[in-house]
This record gives structure tokens, sequence and C-alpha cells, in this order.
């Protein structure tokens, strides 16, 4: 049986969160938090950026099947992200039948649960050529992009401020989606929900998008690029705008400003140093190398996946009227 999280899961969740699989990366690496602590912290799930946590506690052949899975809505947009989902699955070429299940029904109930609060895309992150892509598969998952997260372990000094550089604004919203499409395979955008319209499409930042602080390159009155950086408790994040279309030398320039403030930011917070990630994906040719000239190294191969639920149409059911001389029958109320 499947359901939602109650206090009496307390106990399950807590032993089986030591061995979740992570299927958003991003969240793990900025905001740690165990999934029993946002469980029991999600008073309204899927509400806003609510999370969602489904337990499996089943008896099947005499064996018990017991997991979880945890989602996170996305803020003002219809999507979901999977959080965790437990147990995790040995690495290849291991297989475990069990735990296959789990991860089956789980998956699948998840499907239904978000149809049913209107949302229209589920996404997960795992490693590349993981064990779980075989499961997303059959669940109705779909690849779409693969990723190097780059670290750098420190932020380094400021550099100076360079001209052309200033503060992302609202207005910004159409040049960010202008080089969001100049630089996005459509088969991405189509997949990110990038070619719908929606309100805040493309997603420009998809996780806790109120600590997301930008600057944009214009020069002659042009948007040609923008930097934008998260600042997180166990880590820093930084988003590269337009960096194909760029001069490798401008290319550095866009880096060296977002570097430029992180350090800004974490000075002002007072905090201890902590490393900056960058999320390169395999269309984004020139981003690589300019990270490794300020000492990225790559982190972690991550492949992407989505399913897109199927909306539900409503028709209305047409009832042939009774004529007017046989008023006193009442038409069926569908």
């Amino acid at each position: 049986m499947i359901r939602a999280f109650g206090l009496t899961d307390i106990f399950l969740v807590r032993n089986l969160q030591r061995s979740s699989a992570i299927l958003a990366i991003e969240h793990t690496l900025t905001h740690p938090r165990q999934p029993l602590w946002m469980a029991l912290t999600a008073p309204w799930p899927l509400a806003g950026t609510g999370v969602a946590t489904y337990v499996l506690d089943d008896r099947e052949g005499g064996s018990r099947l017991t997991g979880f899975v945890q989602l996170m809505k996305r803020s003002t947009r219809p999507e979901a992200d999977l959080l965790y989902l437990a147990p995790a699955l040995p690495a290849n070429p291991e297989r475990d039948p069990a735990k296959e299940q789990i991860w089956s029904r789980l998956l699948q109930y998840c499907n239904l649960a978000l149809a049913g609060h209107g949302l229209q895309r589920i996404f997960a992150s795992i490693p590349d050529e993981g064990a779980e892509q075989a499961c997303l598969k059959e669940a109705g998952f779909c690849f779409y992009a693969r990723e190097i997260i780059y670290r750098l372990a420190v932020v380094p000094p400021p550099g100076p401020a360079l001209a052309g550089f200033r503060w992302q604004r609202p207005k910004d919203s159409w040049a960010l989606q202008r080089l969001y499409t100049r630089g996005t395979p459509r088969l991405v955008q189509s997949a990110e929900g990038g070619l719908n319209g929606e309100v805040g499409s493309p997603p420009l930042s998809w996780w806790e998008p109120d600590r997301w602080q930008g600057l944009v390159w214009e020069p002659a009155g042009e948007v040609r690029g923008a930097v934008q950086v998260h600042v997180g408790r166990a880590g820093h994040w930084l988003r590269l705008w337009g960096g194909n279309s760029l001069a490798p030398r401008e290319l550095r320039h866009l880096i060296e400003q977002g570097l430029r403030l992180l350090a800004d930011l974490q000075k002002q917070r007072r905090g201890k140093p902590l490393p900056v990630y960058v999320t390169v994906r395999d269309y984004e040719t020139e981003v690589g190398p300019a990270l490794t000239g300020f000492g990225f190294a790559p982190y972690a191969w991550r492949a992407r996946f989505v399913r897109h639920m199927l909306a539900e149409a409503r028709e209305p059911v047409l009832t042939p009227l009774a004529a007017l001389e046989t008023a006193h029958e009442v038409p069926a109320i569908h």
C-alpha cells in the first residue's frame, strides 16, 4: 500500500533515508536537508514550493516491501522535481528485483498523484548511465540532456568590476528568454516547457527562485550574456546564459563577474568559504574549457529525465432535451 507520509511513518523514513538515491543534486549540494526533516516540516504538500512524501509499506510473497519517494513543486511552474527515492538501487551491473519493484510502484504512484494536482512535468537527475535509468524509462520518463557539474573549492577574491555589466532587473526576462532560446536545442526546450509560453518560462531558476541574483552584460544597449548566482548553506551555484555565442575572452569575463558577485555576497554573510558549482550541459561546448581556466574541475556526471503528464480533457456531455410538451421529464445530470 502507498500513502502520503504520516507521523506513523517517521521511523520507516528515518531508517530508509540513509540509503536513499539523490534525484535533485542541486538541492543536496546547496541546502542539504534530510528527507525526514522535510517531510515533517512540509504542511502543505505541492503548494508553492511544497514537498510531498509518499511511503510504500506492503507485503508480497511473504516479503515486506518498504520505500519512500519525495518531490518538491517548482515555484510558479506546473512542475515538480524528484528529490529522493529509497531504497537506492545497486550500481550496474548488479540487479535487485525487489528494489526495482519498489521504484516502479512509487514512480507510477507519483505520476497519478501529481497529475491529480494539475502538474504537467516531473524532473529527475541521476548519475549518467546509472541503474536508475531503466526504472525511470519504464515509468514513462524520457532522457533529454547530459550534464557535467563543475566544482570550485573556494570562491576566489573578487576581481575588478568590468564595464558593460549591470544588475539584472525584472524587465530583462525577455532578453534572458532570448538567450535561453538561442543556446538551447528545441528538444530540451520542449522537455523543460520552454515552448509553451507558461508563466516563468523558460526555467531561469528552478529552485528557491527568490534567492538568486544576477548580472547582465549589455554592451551597446543589447543583452548578450548573463550570469546568475545562488548562495546556499553548503555551497553556491553559478549559472551562465549565452556562453556558447560569446568569444572566449567575453565568456571569461562573464565567469569572472559571477565569481566577483559571489565573493561580495559571501563577504556580506560573513560565512565560511564554500564551494561553487556550475552545471554544463553537453551542448554548451565552450563553457567547460573556460571554467577550467578558473580552477573548476568536473565533479559529477548526470543525466536529466522528464515525465510529461497527460492533461485531463473535460468535455461537456450533451443530453437531448425533451420536447416542450413533455416538460415533466427531467434531463440527466452529468
